[in-house]
């Protein structure tokens, strides 16, 4: 036991007759670490340092290094992407090809930086309406930020009608903003209340209209 959480994990292997897994060698260790921090497995020469490395605070010294990785940003990055339903291509029936790599890049760095996490959500929500800063308006990245509302699907298929998928646009964003940032699904506010929904039809519709005139 070297801290409250060994102590906790070993009360409950007791209670069950169970004895504790061996400890992982160093290789096992490090490989854990990388996958989970990077998504990569480490090199042989970053292996063979780590065995190497004697000092009482060696594997700290990895976590920092497997941090200040660029990798570190695409791999946990990946899971805000999924939020924010980010895509290559617009869906629908021409599925063309959509070039919002600036955001997805964007998301990156802010994950590698440490950006606070109500920065993380202002900029993507209102980056565009931010005070200015050192600029009459918003920098670049607050503006790139807003690629969050824009990655809702396009249809560009003859004899659609536009203000209807400009709507589809619009309920998706609000489905967004309630899965990635509320936490909790708001698609059925669309149309009536529930009672044990958090969010009632007129908030839903209050906080629709915000996005649709801004």
């Amino acid at each position: 036991v070297r801290n409250p959480i060994d102590a906790f994990v070993l009360a409950r292997l007791e209670k069950e007759g169970l004895a504790p897994a061996p400890e992982a060698d160093r290789v096992t260790l490090l490989r854990r670490l990388s996958l989970d921090l990077l998504g990569l497995p480490p090199t042989p020469e970053e292996v063979d340092a780590f065995v190497r490395d004697t000092a009482s605070n060696a594997y700290e010294k990895q976590v920092e290094r497997l941090l200040a990785s660029p990798h570190y940003g695409e791999r946990w990055g990946r899971l805000w992407l999924d939020a924010a339903r980010y895509a290559d291509s617009d869906g629908y029936e021409k599925d063309k090809q959509r070039f919002v790599w600036f955001y997805r890049d964007w998301v990156i760095k802010a994950f590698n930086q440490d950006l606070p996490y109500d920065q993380f959500i202002i900029q993507q929500i209102a980056g565009d309406l931010l005070p200015p800063q050192k600029s009459p308006e918003a920098t670049q990245d607050q503006l790139v930020a807003t690629g969050f509302l824009r990655n809702s699907m396009i249809n560009e298929e003859g004899g659609v009608e536009p203000e209807q998928f400009r709507m589809e646009a619009m309920f998706d964003r609000m489905d967004a903003l309630g899965k990635a940032v509320l936490g909790f699904t708001v698609n059925c506010a669309q149309c009536h209340n529930h009672k044990f929904d958090p969010l009632k039809q007129e908030e839903y519709y209050r906080m629709f209209a915000f996005l649709n005139n801004a």
